[in-house]
């Protein structure tokens, strides 16, 4: 069985870099088990493309961690273009929600010196939608899966500035550090604009995507794994 890591693609080539290393980290988790990328913009091969090539039982796991337009319409379409050469494909659901997720934030984290303490804040900040379900979902796995040993934890969008704004307001009152990461798996254009904003409001920012970590190869894993 193939699988294929389904991204979203961009201009900026760390992107494409950070969901290689996704694709080398279960390579190396999977031994024999052949990995392929597809894109569903800017980066190649596109779905039509490698749909082509791909034969036989292939499952393709979506590399979004917020629900967006992309999971309810792109995907759908990449999967008919994906079993254009005859292949059968059978779709994941994508990696959010799931608590992995956060364990990868941890990672990130701990690379950049941050340990567990009550006095750290920390604030994710992801891409965002229009209709506001990329925020509900990260509410919602902050509130199910809280983590332990740290102060408070909240998600925004970059639709919402100000709650960053307030963030660094209310952790400077209560005496805490607030530090700020891009709820992204690849470094790109949405990393640079949360670390931006970050900047912006004075608080520390913790730089890298999540695709870099052990828990997301694991969430890939897991969500390539027949039930």
């Amino acid at each position: 069985m193939t699988t294929v890591l389904l991204a979203h693609g961009s201009p900026d080539p760390r992107h494409r870099q950070g969901i290689e290393a996704v694709a080398d980290g279960l390579r190396s988790a999977r031994p024999g088990t052949p990995v392929r990328l597809a894109y569903l913009e800017t980066d190649e091969p596109s779905a039509a493309v490698l749909g082509r090539e791909l034969t036989g039982e292939v499952v393709v796991v979506p590399m979004l961690i917020t629900p967006a337009y992309h999971a309810r319409t792109d995907v759908p379409r990449a999967a008919r273009e994906l079993a254009t050469g005859g292949a059968q494909v059978r779709v994941t659901d994508p990696l959010a929600p799931h608590p992995l997720l956060l364990d990868a934030v941890v990672e990130r984290l701990a690379s950049a010196g941050h340990a567990p303490d009550p006095g750290t804040d920390v604030m994710l900040v992801a891409g965002g939608s229009s209709d506001g379900t990329a925020r509900r979902s990260l509410d919602e796995l902050l509130v199910d899966h809280p983590r332990p040993g740290w102060g408070r934890w909240r998600g925004t969008t970059l639709r919402e500035p100000e709650v960053v704004a307030e963030a660094v307001g209310q952790a400077a009152q209560a005496g805490h550090r607030l530090v700020v990461l891009a709820f992204t798996l690849a470094e790109g254009v949405l990393h640079d604009a949360a670390e931006r904003l970050a900047g912006e409001h004075g608080a520390d920012f913790v730089r890298g995507g999540l695709g870099r970590t052990r828990s997301v190869v694991e969430l890939v894993a897991l969500r390539a794994t027949p039930a």
